[in-house]
């Protein structure tokens, strides 16, 4: 399963923005953040995820960043099968849709694995308040070593 069809379905089949966010970052990191596409779709997901947490100023804010990157990102969008014109189109209507415009053989995939999916074990309280019970110790780690080569560095 590509990393745009495993944003898809979790997208569509969970709401689980949050993890669709965490998904194409992964794909995203490891192509060198290279993949216009997989930027514009986090900050899509992230734009969800803000809104459903009514945090009206975050979700604004990320829209008006998806809307600098769209252009740019057009072409990567249109490779991973997203009818692009129609995702520009449904960033002007408010409240945003909750899925996505596809092509046609990519819609066709995304519904003939959305039966063997795996349904979300988390409650509507745990979607909507996920990054607050995300496990940062890797990063909290990371980012104390980055601290301490920085701390070597000077002296």
């Amino acid at each position: 399963m590509t990393p745009f069809i495993h944003y898809t379905l979790l997208f569509e089949c969970h709401a689980d923005y949050f993890e669709c966010h965490e998904v194409l970052e992964e794909a995203w990191q490891a192509d060198g953040r290279r993949h216009h596409g997989y930027a514009a779709l986090i900050q899509y997901a992230v734009i969800h995820y803000h809104l459903r947490r009514d945090n009206l100023i975050g979700a604004k804010k990320s829209l008006r960043l998806l809307r600098q990157k769209v252009d740019v990102a057009s072409p990567y969008l249109n490779e991973l099968g997203l009818d692009v014109e129609a995702f520009i189109s449904q960033l002007d209507e408010w409240p945003l849709i909750t899925t996505l415009p596809l092509q046609q053989e990519v819609r066709e995939t995304v519904e003939s694995l959305k039966p063997s999916f795996p349904t979300t074990e988390l409650s509507f309280e745990e979607l909507v308040h996920k990054h607050l019970h995300r496990d940062r110790s890797d990063v909290i780690t990371e980012r104390e070593l980055a601290l301490l080569e920085r701390q070597r560095a000077r002296g």
